[in-house]
């Protein structure tokens, strides 16, 4: 068997829509987290979560512009697209699964799990292509996990090995194109999503034309998430998500020189007693029909349908409304208040929380006009 696990351009399409689905499946559960926070407490949890929410939201855009860039147009509306959980993510780690609930020290374990680093080449579990898992039971992953027609049983350990993956793949099938004068790079270039249309505190968006700036966007995402080589810090001196969480759970803040898993930087406060007990993957079905918790939850959803619909038209040519995406995030979180702060009326030990069930019906356009006005109030 081959070593690869992109072979033809088809895989390369199915590995950049999971990518897309893979960035996405995080930001429930890092929105839920955040919101449960109780106001002006948990300062540090605060800053991390909203910090690698805005990078998430990079992530997916860089997946677009690679997915857009070798010809394929990204898909955020269709069933499935928003995972029911708990789920397992779309690269396949079989080990965890991922669900939305409160800030807590379980929580922070599962989003160690998601942003951890690759394990090392030599590692005995690695039982095919670097990265990879045998893969024995497809039909435990509720998201379209990726299924590479090539290589349909294998998974992946870490999203930054899911990556290198791509970029494997883009490199081969671009020497073999090029061979034959031609290239994968092929779709429209005014599709691509830049810095004028996306503007954020980490990163930068990067316009994809070519297997150079394909490369670059990729290993951005992969810097951001795990750490480039398991370092803690950048270049720049960011620190990655995996790092970010890791501060977390030590209570304390890394500084340039440490060692993975030995922070000697100031001392910060977690207090998980400061947290509304929203109920852990909450369903519709859990609220009572006629109640504030029930009509906060079935507003929650159409708006969160919105936003991705106003994302899914952006990675689709309408690039200006991608600015808009901040004004679906000001809407979130008015709704996504009034849920945690209430009790459910028929279980009052937890509170509500966002259900995330879409009903994927065309989602209503949200115009500059309509988001100047929101983000204004």
């Amino acid at each position: 068997m081959s070593d690869r696990i992109i072979n033809n351009i088809d895989d390369l399409h199915d590995m950049l829509d999971a990518a897309i689905q893979l960035e996405h499946a995080t930001i429930p559960p890092y929105l839920t987290a955040l919101y449960s926070i109780h106001p002006e407490t948990n300062i540090e949890a605060t800053a991390t979560i909203r910090a690698v929410l805005v990078e998430e939201m990079l992530h997916m855009t860089l997946s677009a512009n690679v997915l857009n860039a070798v010809g394929k147009s990204p898909e955020l509306t269709a069933p499935g697209f928003v995972p029911e959980f708990p789920t397992r993510l779309p690269d396949g780690e079989t080990d965890f699964s991922v669900s939305i609930d409160k800030f807590s020290p379980e929580t922070l374990e599962t989003f160690l799990k998601i942003e951890r680093p690759s394990k090392t080449q030599g590692d005995s579990n690695h039982l095919g292509p670097k990265g990879c898992l045998a893969r024995t039971n497809l039909s435990a992953f509720q998201l379209r996990a990726v299924r590479p027609k090539s290589a349909p049983e294998y998974s992946f350990y870490s999203i930054g090995d899911f990556y290198e993956a791509i970029k494997s793949g883009i490199e081969y099938l671009e020497e073999l194109a090029n061979k034959e004068g031609e290239t994968i790079f092929t779709g429209n270039p005014s599709l691509q999503v830049s810095s004028k249309y996306y503007y954020s505190g980490g990163g930068h968006v990067i316009e994809v034309y070519d297997k150079e700036t394909a490369l670059q966007a990729l290993s951005l995402i992969i810097e951001q998430g795990e750490g480039h080589g398991h370092k803690i810090f950048d270049s720049e001196g960011e620190i990655s998500h995996y790092y970010r969480f890791e501060q977390l759970k030590h209570r304390q803040f890394y500084r340039l020189g440490d060692e993975p898993g030995q922070p000697s930087g100031e001392k910060f406060e977690v207090d998980f007693d400061k947290v509304y007990p929203i109920k852990p993957n909450p369903k519709m079905a859990d609220y009572p029909k006629g109640s504030q918790v029930f009509a906060a939850a079935s507003a929650f959803n159409h708006n969160y349908q919105q936003f991705l619909s106003t994302v899914h038209k952006a990675f689709r040519g309408e690039q200006d409304l991608l600015l808009g995406a901040v004004c679906g995030m000001f809407r979130l979180k008015d709704h996504a208040s009034q849920l945690i702060r209430n009790p459910i009326p028929d279980d009052p030990t937890y509170h509500g929380g966002p259900t995330f069930e879409m009903s994927y019906e065309e989602a209503s356009h949200i115009s500059r006009e309509q988001c100047i006005s929101e983000t204004a109030k």
